[in-house]
């Protein structure tokens, strides 16, 4: 299957009601959820369109109206379910740190969480836009604040000021991506703080 759509021209449209916002939002929402269920029964590989706009009683003139790509709903459908971290700033460094894997292996356990985060993955490999969606999410809600927490560690001496972002991103979250995608094995919990500990370690002055 190709993920990638064409969009499409919209059609047009009556006059406007006032419902039309509300009404809207519960379309995007209704697809949302019928693409977690796709992704659910089929995987991403295996992801259907046709279903989806089945699922979700949405013609497909709306569904590529919305969105650039298959896969953009299927990163989308995964990460709107994902909080943004909440950093204790009074907490240890350790424990900041391992807040912000928190709201991935809280999904990753709960149903589900898995299958639908390595879907999301996989589509984000898969196609431009969809990767775009998922390292402007991952940019905005995890890399940028990690950055700010690890400046505030530096200042108070509690990590090297010499540390590399990208390699500390990687070193925080990449147990979490491995396991789930290429070993396929469950989160445990301590996993959030143990890589936290890592990194940790790695960035001690």
């Amino acid at each position: 299957m190709d993920p990638t759509l064409k969009q499409q021209p919209a059609a047009s449209e009556g006059p406007a009601r006032r419902e039309g916002p509300k009404r809207s939002e519960a379309s995007k929402q209704a697809i949302l959820s019928a693409a977690r269920e796709e992704l659910a029964e089929s995987g991403w590989r295996n992801f259907s369109p046709d279903r989806l706009a089945k699922r979700a009683r949405a013609s497909k003139q709306t569904i590529y109206r919305w969105w650039p790509s298959i896969a953009t709903i299927a990163v989308e459908a995964a990460i709107s379910l994902i909080d943004d971290p909440v950093i204790a700033s009074e907490k240890p460094i350790d424990v900041q740190l391992s807040q912000f894997i928190t709201p991935i292996v809280e999904l990753a356990r709960v149903g589900d969480g898995a299958h639908l985060l390595r879907s999301a993955l996989l589509a984000a490999a898969d196609d431009s836009h969809a990767g775009e969606v998922f390292r402007g999410w991952f940019n905005g809600s995890f890399r940028k604040p990690l950055k700010a927490t690890l400046a505030q560690a530096a200042v108070h001496g509690k990590i090297k000021r010499d540390y590399d972002i990208d390699a500390t991103c990687e070193m925080l979250f990449g147990p979490v991506w491995h396991r789930m995608v290429l070993m396929r094995g469950p989160l445990p919990e301590i996993i959030a703080l143990r890589s936290a500990q890592s990194v940790l370690a790695a960035l001690r002055p």
